[in-house]
């Protein structure tokens, strides 16, 4: 075993067989594989749960630049959250949230685009349906939510009410030299990109800030980021901002939108795209 100053020190190949390792002997007996020959994607075979894809880049990533104390947790956290996906997650109607999630990842992860829960999202990004397990987040299957008593469109009403419960959370920070305003969910930052679900509350944002068109990115899962179009270098600063968070771990989307500001005051379905989400060429 590693001491957390000697895991955050190693490469990224020796972190990952550590993961590994700890995911081995967390769960006896079932088969760990690499996935189509990429090292970090493993595929793991359950006989009743079926097969799950456990994607170790965010967490390699997260690892090699965490504080010691943080490494070992970070580790913990994700060997139990691979234990519970085994078991299956648990489905509380008052912890499911609409999110999105890149079509790339989704493929990665194993997950079907064709499933009831999963629909149509903006640019590069598909709508999903999350779970809140306390230490990490599921997402959800038809098959998961019909097991544990529930019905699609149940969940997916419910996944909508909690997002709308949870607005008075939004927090904007300007980053970039106050270039960029990012919003955020400030006590689910796990949810930021979900605010392109709610296009009242870009539309408010422009308002306070003035700005009549914005050119907005969710590079990451925690935030959609807008730069304010008028101005000449707009593009040179969304540019920037996107090249410097897709470096990083949880990246999101790459697609930069142009959006006007509207008087939309509704949440729309989750299975929707947003109209006024114009893919710039």
């Amino acid at each position: 075993m590693y001491s957390d100053s000697a895991l955050t020190s190693l490469s990224p190949e020796e972190i990952r067989a550590f993961i590994v390792q700890r995911l081995k002997a967390a769960l006896p007996g079932l088969p760990l594989e690499t996935r189509y020959g990429e090292p970090y994607r493993l595929t793991l075979v359950h006989p009743e749960a079926g097969e799950m894809v456990l994607n170790l880049g965010n967490l390699v990533h997260e690892v090699r630049v965490a504080t010691p104390r943080t490494a070992e947790h970070l580790v913990d956290t994700f060997v139990s959250l691979a234990q519970r996906a085994v078991a299956g997650p648990e489905v509380d109607l008052k912890k499911v949230y609409p999110g999105l999630r890149h079509r790339t990842f989704m493929d990665q992860a194993g997950q079907s685009l064709t499933d009831p829960l999963v629909g149509a999202g903006p640019g590069d990004l598909v709508s999903v349906v999350l779970s809140d397990q306390g230490e990490g987040v599921a997402i959800l299957t038809e098959n998961m939510v019909q097991t544990a008593g529930h019905q699609s469109e149940d969940v997916l009403l419910a996944a909508e009410q909690n997002l709308v419960a949870l607005l008075p959370q939004i927090f904007g920070e300007l980053t970039g030299n106050d270039a960029v305003l990012s919003l955020s969910l400030q006590d689910h930052p796990w949810l930021g990109t979900s605010l392109l679900f709610v296009p009242s509350v870009i539309s408010n944002a422009m308002s306070q800030m003035g700005w009549d068109r914005v050119l907005l990115a969710a590079p990451t899962r925690e935030a959609v980021d807008l730069v304010d179009a008028s101005q000449r270098n707009a593009a040179k600063i969304m540019e920037r901002h996107m090249l410097e968070r897709l470096a990083g771990p949880r990246t999101q989307s790459e697609v930069v939108f142009s959006f006007e500001r509207n008087g939309t005051d509704y949440v729309k379905s989750h299975r929707m795209v947003d109209t006024e989400l114009v893919r710039l060429n």
